[in-house]
């Protein structure tokens, strides 16, 4: 059975074409990168000995229970106590194939952490609570998106605690260390269609958002996809100056959305609503007056005329790139830092988007009757 299976293992021509060869079975979703019919025989091939090692204990021990099953009150204790061949057996065979496993999981453990030369790398930020996907050209996405029948490489960083990035379709898995990068690739020949995509996990704890890091892959034809980062890295300088604030904006919240609330309600960070009767963000880092920071400073102590801020646009834009400088009252330094993450426009959004809070729902879609125009709806809605 072994050669048989390292047969089809190494020699498959679709394994050796690298096109994805792994139906949905019991345990496994398809496998949809290359890497994943190797990982897939290995997983296989260790379930099949379970299989077979189950049944037999599990036969014997009911087959012993019958023949050796106590018949009236006299019971015959005495038994062998040693044979030799039995005992050879049970530590020969279990070590020979222990090595087998060893051997053929570490070869692929050696595929998976050999980055090919040619691949095409993407940064990977996982923060509380979701993950950012930076292209070679400055693009960001919230969803990853890679080429078709090319190699990808993530690069991977932690912005707070522990996070695990895994693709199921895909079988790559691997932890996301604070304070240090770790690294995975893949390649995934058949492009996703339609409404289709594989599955983001986030496999480690991480607090009360966990959840929220479900996210998706797209695989794109490499022609669309080159267009889609050309596309993706001007998004939003093709939105006007106008239309920041509705357009941009939701867009943009939606890293901010697992922390901040528009509603009042409370989360990991302030709300960005009305949480503590001192107006929603814009309003009380206009007033100044009451709003407390810096365990009972008056946020008005730090915006004004010869303050540390002229205005509040500037309170609010340190606020963005660097968090831990000023901490509002009763709140953690929890927050991530997004310098390098968003552009001069991408601010401005947020902030013109704080300006308009009554405009929006509780879940930052802007409320229908609050767009400018017919035009920007249509807009929106896509």
């Amino acid at each position: 059975m072994i050669p048989t299976l390292l047969s089809q293992a190494t020699n498959d021509p679709a394994l050796g074409a690298g096109l994805p060869v792994t139906p949905k079975t019991f345990w496994l979703p398809e496998g949809a990168s290359t890497i994943a019919p190797e990982i897939d025989w290995i997983f296989n091939f260790i379930n099949y000995i379970n299989y077979f090692f189950f049944v037999l204990v599990v036969g014997i021990m009911f087959v012993f229970m019958w023949k050796y099953r106590q018949r009236g009150r006299e019971v015959y204790a005495r038994g062998p106590n040693h044979h030799t061949m039995l005992e050879l057996g049970w530590t020969i065979i279990p070590t020979i194939i222990v090595v087998f496993i060893f051997f053929i999981g570490f070869k692929g453990f050696i595929v998976a952490k050999t980055v090919p030369d040619n691949a095409y790398q993407i940064d990977v930020t996982a923060a509380k609570w979701y993950w950012k996907f930076k292209y070679p050209n400055g693009a960001t996405s919230d969803d990853l998106y890679v080429p078709a029948g090319r190699p990808v490489k993530l690069v991977l960083r932690s912005e707070d605690v522990l996070h695990s990035f895994y693709i199921r379709d895909f079988r790559v898995k691997q932890d996301v260390v604070p304070g240090r990068y770790t690294s995975l690739w893949f390649q995934a020949d058949n492009p996703t269609e339609g409404e289709d995509f594989h599955h983001i996990f986030c496999t480690e704890f991480c607090g009360t958002g966990h959840s929220d890091m479900n996210r998706k892959v797209f695989v794109l034809p490499e022609t669309e996809f080159d267009n889609w980062v050309v596309e993706q890295g001007r998004w939003l300088d093709k939105v006007s100056d106008e239309d920041l604030w509705w357009k941009a904006g939701p867009q943009l919240y939606r890293a901010c959305a697992s922390c901040h609330t528009l509603d009042g309600s409370v989360g990991t960070g302030p709300s960005w609503g009305n949480y503590d009767g001192t107006g929603d963000v814009w309003e009380r880092s206009k007033a100044g007056s009451t709003h407390k920071i810096d365990g009972g400073k008056n946020l008005g102590d730090i915006i004004g005329t010869g303050k540390e801020y002229e205005t509040p646009e500037g309170y609010l834009r340190e606020s963005i790139l660097n968090p831990g400088k000023h901490l509002v009252d009763p709140y953690g330094n929890v927050m991530p830092t997004f310098k390098g993450q968003l552009s001069d426009r991408g601010i401005q959004a947020l902030i013109d988007m704080m300006k308009n809070l009554d405009k929006f729902n509780k879940d930052g879609t802007v409320k229908p009757d609050a767009i400018p125009n017919a035009g920007g709806a249509a807009g929106a809605a896509k």
